[in-house]
């Protein structure tokens, strides 16, 4: 803030008002982005305990089952965090069958969080990992919407809340066990 003051301030005095008021709200939208890009969290053992959606457990990286990892996102999912999603999948030795995105405390989605959320997706279909959504509040639903995003058998699932998420990748695992056994 203080390099964006100093700049309109010097700019207004050495050259032109016009251009430092210029100068000065492109420099505030690009420390703006960067602060936004930073503030947003991407965990893979959140602190469960203080989640609304799963009360009085353990963290929840004790209640996945073998075969499920899961990450929670924390802040607004727009194009100065997307990027960060690409490397979600990278982190793991062994591909996971089931992978939980929780996206509870994500109260806004841009037409660039959605892409990247599509490139995850694909990224997952193509390795033969299900992708459960959990806890999609109203904002992130409605882009869900608009952009067609919707839940496909085997490859995108969307669940109300962790538990529910939980539920859904044990049914998800015990499906897979069942036909890795008839093959």
């Amino acid at each position: 803030d203080r390099f964006v003051l100093l700049l309109t301030f010097f700019l207004t005095v050495f050259f032109d008002l016009t251009l430092a008021i210029e100068v000065g709200v492109v420099a505030a939208a690009f420390v703006f982005m960067m602060r936004m890009a930073n503030a947003v969290e991407i965990q893979s053992d959140p602190h469960a305990d203080e989640d609304e959606d799963s009360a009085s457990v353990p963290g929840q990286r004790a209640r996945l089952p073998a075969g499920v990892e899961a990450f929670q996102i924390s802040g607004p999912l727009f194009f100065g965090a997307a990027n960060r999603l690409d490397d979600l999948l990278d982190q793991f030795r062994v591909a996971p069958k089931v992978f939980i995105l929780r996206m509870r405390l994500v109260p806004v989605v841009d037409a660039s969080g959605m892409h990247a959320l599509e490139t995850l997706l694909e990224r997952c279909q193509r390795r033969g990992i299900a992708l459960i959504i959990s806890g999609l509040q109203p904002q992130p639903r409605r882009v869900f919407g608009k952009m067609h995003l919707r839940p496909r058998e085997g490859a995108l699932h969307i669940a109300p809340d962790f538990d529910a998420a939980l539920v859904l990748a044990q049914e998800l695992i015990a499906g897979t066990d069942v036909k890795d056994q008839t093959s």
